[in-house]
């Protein structure tokens, strides 16, 4: 388009001119040549540029670079290493028990619970069934009937009393008693903690919130309790005060009486 724009303002210049001379006009011949002379040398320029646009023909080369893209899939190779093995673990708080995948709380189903931590820890060592709270071997629990489910030294216990869990007469778990001695591997509190670390541990895992006083039953040994409510809670003994003191029970629920 611009070459024809150059041509046709050539071409104006060349016949006003002529037509001038028709017209009668002074106009002296050495004008007409400067004039012809004008457009020839315009046209000529304009063809000059034309071989400017000749030289965009490069552009496609720079096609060359898009295959280097073919190496972005090769980092997710490195994604299933990031896969991890659930469940195998029972961990105990203030609110109940981790059975593996099932969230095991305090009022949750009597059978349900059994059937939960049997399918972690395997099938109980002792099931009392339903006996007398008043002289259970765990002490003086909710009555009237209490049931002990144990897994060598990792008690589950049941009651049909209300709590602030459940109603009357409806079977529900309500407290973990884990004591030392022999117990299934694998148990510990949400935060790792487990029988025979020491309180300085406890106190490390739950910073501020521990608390240790001397036993009622025995002043040389350790209470220490996590979070304590009248039917909630975490608690356990320890063999003594310190924070190198071993760590011998960890309990959470209601507990019974002695």
């Amino acid at each position: 388009m611009r070459r024809m724009l150059v041509w046709m303002f050539g071409a104006g210049l060349f016949v006003a001119s002529c037509s001038g001379s028709g017209a009668g006009t002074d106009t002296p011949a050495t004008d007409l040549v400067q004039s012809t002379t004008m457009a020839t040398t315009t046209t000529t320029t304009a063809a000059a540029t034309t071989t400017t646009e000749a030289s965009t023909t490069t552009a496609p080369t720079t096609t060359t670079t898009v295959p280097t893209t073919t190496t972005a899939p090769s980092p997710t190779t490195t994604a299933p290493t990031t896969t991890t093995t659930v469940g195998g673990a029972v961990e105990v708080n203030n609110h109940g028990i981790q059975a593996g995948a099932t969230w095991v709380y305090f009022g949750f189903d009597d059978e349900d619970a059994i059937a939960a931590m049997t399918a972690v820890l395997g099938s109980p060592t002792h099931d009392t069934g339903w006996i007398d709270a008043f002289s259970s071997p765990y002490g003086v629990c909710p009555g009237p009937v209490v049931h002990g489910v144990e897994w060598d030294s990792f008690t589950a216990l049941f009651t049909q009393a209300e709590t602030d869990f459940w109603a009357v007469g409806v079977p529900h778990f309500y407290a973990y008693l884990y004591t030392d001695g022999e117990a299934p591997a694998g148990i510990t509190t949400s935060e790792g903690v487990a029988i025979g670390d020491t309180l300085g541990v406890l106190e490390a895992a739950y910073p501020g919130e521990i608390t240790v006083v001397e036993s009622f039953f025995d002043p040389t040994i350790g209470s220490w309790s996590y979070r304590p409510a009248p039917w909630t809670g975490m608690w356990g003994y320890a063999d003594g005060l310190t924070p190198d003191a071993l760590i011998t029970s960890i309990n959470g629920g209601r507990g019974c009486g002695e």
